[in-house]
């Protein structure tokens, strides 16, 4: 994964690591997406497409569920996603 992919990842960590959400579904999604992350993060070049995969579809999953109440961490999820899509994951 190039320097420019690895840092729209790190953007979007540091994006999720503003939230202090109330709700426990809400935080146990955020972690869940932030461990995600770490694995890819830490070990970008040994991430397989599985991987990836999983990683879009939980970006995906938090869009969805994040929208109106958090679009500044909605907006670093889009970007995170068009990331992993333009690298043909």
């Amino acid at each position: 994964m190039d320097e420019k992919r690895l840092g729209t990842l790190q953007d979007l960590q540091r994006e999720l690591q503003t939230i202090q959400p109330i709700d426990p579904l809400v935080k146990e999604r955020i972690d869940r997406l932030n461990d995600e992350l770490n694995r890819v993060i830490e070990n970008p070049n040994q991430t397989n497409i599985e991987e990836y995969q999983t990683l879009q579809d939980s970006i995906q999953e938090t869009i969805e569920e994040f929208e109106e109440q958090h679009p500044n961490l909605t907006e670093a999820l889009r970007i995170a996603i068009n990331t992993l899509v333009n690298a043909g994951i």
